[in-house]
């Protein structure tokens, strides 16, 4: 498996600061390094450019940047909400909150992003292009590679940050104490044209591909050109979205309207999204990345799709991942994301009660298909019990994207086949939990997420993929339709659905399309901080009623006494249904994130309204 430099810097790096074998780890200075000492030396520099990079990168981190447990998906309707010391608990029951919650670090809101942390990480990044030149050992044109990768780790948070609040104040420099800091919040346009500047920075300085260090050491990890395409190509598509993309915004925020919406509906930004994503896979083609597709071809289901996507989606510097958050870290901690928690051993082989409590929701399981591309047929509530021997055989049939990503009560994960650590034996993942829901498994859900660990065995770390180019395919789907154009519409949303193994779809009603490209982002993108972004930027009417809000379903299990059945060895004695388990809160004013009371406060920034 490769390396990238960044890890091969840090660790040249022993002997001059203490460090671990994480990605972007910063050494420790212990507070006697100056500007001068880091910039003394290209390898100071470059680490204090890869600390830019894991700071700016984990705000894509499926936890979100804000929960010390839990991750976006538990409060997207995806998976159950966690244990009431989550951040993601309370924000399901009672909505977001400018006010700082207990599991918010010190100062920011009960949300999910870290305002606080934004601007900090903005400023690190400037400190880094500001100072570059002073580096004796650095020719000139590594340096304007740093500069180019610090405008597009800008562009980067930017971009996030207008997904998140709108409109946020724009900074251009590294701030001294001597300048005005009372910077106020720019309007929607004027933020996603600071962002696209950063964009087109990056990618005209940026390398189609990164050399051989001087030292020879790969430096696979460190964004390219075609990074910085796909973050200017997610930012503009979220411009086009009928969120900001309106002549009136989602509550009214009288002559604040312009912080959150553009006072127009304007067709030509779905023009402009298509236009950007076209030139991501025109890089991508031209550099030798591309969709992960052994075994189809145009319009013929992928018959290798569980490990293409599986590859996709869990091997470290595949040929579909354009940027990753990279920590291979055996230490670290995803927030219950998956089914691991790396700081206990290599392999997971106990039913650890804080997974318990995040199992997948009846609520999502719908959008998966079966293997043969049609729908599958699931208990509602209130219609009595089925049989065990119904679940089994229905679970078994799902299409191979759920297949790979989660594993259910009952069943071995088949991301790991023939490994017991990844067995239902070595996990132990009966279907009551006798101490806590006797009979019954509430929390664990209709499945438990594997996502990112095809073929992983021991590996307890991985690389969360930030941009993949299924991303891409979506996206052009999506824009294709909105602009009347179903044909190209179906052609990119196919190159995604057939790798997934799955027949093409030939709807070419706009409204019913639109609903089948909504769903291909949910699967594809299931635990991969996506869905509760996209639902809002599309305004989905569902939203408040069965995604974030509503009530939350969970298939129950009836083992008539048994305190911890193997589901496929007591089959005859088991019944499953769906109920309800939680309720959860929605309000339109989480259409965008609040800003912290505490910068509020200071009567520069104008709150999002409803909060």
């Amino acid at each position: 498996m490769k390396k990238a430099l960044f890890l091969l810097l840090l660790i040249g790096l022993i002997g001059i600061y203490s460090c671990q074998k994480t990605f972007l780890q910063k050494p420790s200075t212990a507070g006697t390094t100056t500007l001068q000492t880091v910039y003394s030396s290209s390898v100071n520099a470059i680490s204090a450019l890869l600390q830019c990079y894991r700071n700016t990168l984990v705000q894509g981190w499926p936890g979100g940047l804000n929960f010390s447990h839990g991750a976006l998906a538990s409060i997207s309707g995806e998976r159950s909400r966690g244990y009431s010391w989550h951040g993601t608990y309370t924000i399901t029951t009672s909505g977001l909150s400018a006010d700082p919650g207990n599991d918010v670090p010190g100062g920011s809101a009960e949300s999910a992003d870290n305002y606080v942390t934004d601007y900090a990480n903005i400023r690190a990044n400037f400190l880094v292009a500001e100072n570059i030149d002073q580096v004796p050992d650095m020719d000139a044109t590594n340096k304007a590679y740093v500069k180019a990768e610090v405008a597009g780790l800008n562009a980067y948070c930017y971009t996030n940050m207008f997904i998140r609040y709108g409109g946020v104040p724009i900074v251009t420099k590294s701030f001294e104490p001597s300048d005005n800091l009372d910077v106020p919040r720019a309007t929607l346009a004027q933020t996603l044209a600071y962002a696209l500047q950063l964009c087109n920075t990056a990618i005209a300085g940026l390398p189609d591909k990164w050399p051989a260090s001087a030292t020879g050491g790969d430096q696979t990890g460190r964004m390219t050109k075609g990074a910085a395409l796909a973050i200017e190509a997610k930012l503009l598509m979220f411009a086009a979205r009928p969120l900001f993309n309106s002549a009136t915004p989602y509550l009214d925020a009288g002559a604040n309207n312009n912080l959150i919406c553009f006072g127009s509906y304007d067709a030509t930004r779905w023009q402009t999204a298509i236009t950007a994503n076209e030139a991501v896979l025109t890089w991508a083609a031209a550099n030798g990345y591309s969709l992960i597709n052994t075994g189809g071809g145009t319009g013929v289901p992928d018959v290798n799709a569980l490990d293409d996507y599986g590859t996709a989606t869990s091997t470290p510097d595949n040929q579909e991942v354009l940027l990753a958050y990279k920590d291979d870290n055996a230490n670290q901690s995803d927030g219950g994301t998956t089914g691991k928690w790396f700081n206990m051993s290599p392999y997971w082989t106990s039913d650890r009660y804080d997974t318990d409590l995040v199992g997948m929701l009846s609520n999502f399981l719908p959008n998966y298909y079966r293997n043969d591309g049609t729908d599958q047929t699931w208990p509602q509530v209130g219609d009595g019990q089925h049989p065990g021997s119904e679940y089994l055989s229905k679970m078994a049939s799902m299409e191979p994207r759920f297949l790979a990503d989660n594993m259910g009560p009952g069943f071995d994960a088949a991301n790991n086949p023939g490994d017991n650590n990844w067995s239902d034996n070595g996990w132990g993942r009966g279907l009551a939990n006798s101490s806590v829901y006797p009979n019954s498994s509430y929390g664990k859900g209709d499945a438990t997420s594997t996502k990112f660990y095809y073929h992983a065995g021991s590996r307890v770390w991985f690389e969360y993929p930030l941009f993949r180019l299924a991303e891409t395919y979506l996206n052009l789907a999506e824009a294709y339709n909105e602009a009347g154009n179903s044909a190209k519409a179906l052609e990119n949303l196919n190159m995604v659905h057939n790798r997934a193994g799955l027949p093409s779809i030939t709807v070419t009603d706009q409204t019913q399309l639109r609903a089948i490209i909504q769903r291909e982002w949910a699967v594809e993108f299931y635990n991969e901080e996506h869905r509760y972004y996209d639902v809002k930027h599309w305004k989905l009417p569902t939203i408040g009623t069965n995604i974030i809000g509503g009530p939350m379903r969970e298939f129950q299990f009836t083992e008539n006494g048994l305190a911890n059945g193997n589901l496929a060895s007591t089959i005859s004695v088991v019944t499953y249904y769906d109920a309800v388990v939680y309720q959860t809160y929605w309000s339109p004013k989480m259409y965008l994130e609040p800003f912290p009371v505490s910068e509020v406060n200071k009567l520069i920034i104008k709150q999002n309204p409803g909060y």
